[in-house]
């Protein structure tokens, strides 16, 4: 069997974005390291790996038996390039971010291949790029456990100096901590009406509590959810994500699992890895936002899992 795996940051894409491999370094290493490591653990299993590379790094990804490497030279290289390798494998995996449309791009590029796909597909990656979608989409279904907020592009046309602050402001389509800002009250917030207009933010309130993530293998209806994940990040209330911190206590550990079930099963049905990000707080839990891909999650839960994460997203019996 033969997979092709994509991530976009080391596999070409910032050919589009225009940027060299030293621009965003950090990210960049941590998109490096999920696909080495679930590289890995499909070659340990037997699987064949096609992996796209960015020929300027080539060198980060040495010679090892089952995995082939695929250079992108330039921009113009990579979509045809995805399209025609997706013809030749087995399976597609595909890890990008949602800012921009990358991931969704990427999806789109590839749907000829869809039944193909061990990731999400084009409806549940729409609903969980934006977090406006994701939150319509949820309080449609019923479900209020979301986290709350409002376009943030239209919040001068009425203004909310009567908001209960202090509030975060992130990008609609950001990912992780990129964007994010802590909002004490309303002149703070007025005063960043000129350089962000034009772009879709997203304002809610600042919850207090312990930041988590659960992680849920699907396969349509039939789900793997995870052990829960404590995020570290290197200073509060935000900053870069430094790693996942387990085990959490059995408490917040059911709270999440049901928070995380209760989500995903009012979702789309969808395959392959999914996200769940959420803070726990005295008052209630709350969900922030759904990642649909590979997290940094999974550096640490591909240890502390009696099975194969990789092979699982393959196989839901696995």
């Amino acid at each position: 069997m033969q997979i092709l795996i994509f991530e976009w940051l080391t596999g070409g894409g910032l050919w589009i974005d225009g940027v060299s491999l030293h621009c965003g370094a950090a990210i960049r290493s941590q998109g490096k390291r999920m696909l080495q490591a679930i590289a890995h653990d499909f070659l340990v299993a037997g699987v064949e790996v096609i992996l796209p590379i960015d020929e300027r790094a080539i060198v980060d990804f040495p010679k090892t038996e089952g995995l082939t490497l695929h250079p992108i030279a330039d921009h113009g290289d990579l979509q045809a390039s995805l399209v025609n390798l997706a013809r030749d494998v087995d399976r597609i995996l595909l890890i990008a971010p949602e800012t921009g449309g990358r991931l969704l791009n990427c999806v789109q590029w590839l749907e000829a291949s869809r039944e193909k796909f061990v990731s999400p597909g084009e409806e549940f990656v729409r609903i969980a790029s934006s977090k406006r979608a994701s939150f319509e989409f949820l309080e449609a279904e019923g479900f209020h456990g979301v986290s709350r907020g409002m376009e943030f592009i239209n919040f001068w046309k009425s203004p909310m100096d009567n908001f209960e602050y202090p509030v975060v402001l992130k990008p609609s389509d950001g990912v992780g901590g990129e964007g994010l800002r802590l909002i004490n009250d309303y002149l703070e917030l007025e005063q960043l009406e000129a350089p962000l207009s034009g772009a879709e933010y997203w304002l809610e309130p600042f919850y207090q509590g312990v930041p988590l993530s659960v992680s849920v293998i699907c396969h349509g209806d039939e789900f793997t959810f995870l052990p829960a994940t404590e995020q570290v990040f290197d200073r509060e209330p935000f900053g870069e994500f430094v790693g996942s911190r387990f085990p959490v206590s059995k408490d917040l550990e059911g709270r999440a699992r049901r928070l995380a079930e209760k989500t995903i099963r009012l979702l789309p049905p969808t395959q392959g890895y999914v996200g769940l990000d959420m803070v726990l707080g005295p008052e209630a839990d709350q969900l922030i936002e759904i990642n649909p891909r590979l997290t940094m999650s999974y550096l640490k839960l591909r240890n502390v899992c009696s099975f194969n994460l990789a092979m699982r997203m393959l196989d839901s019996n696995a």
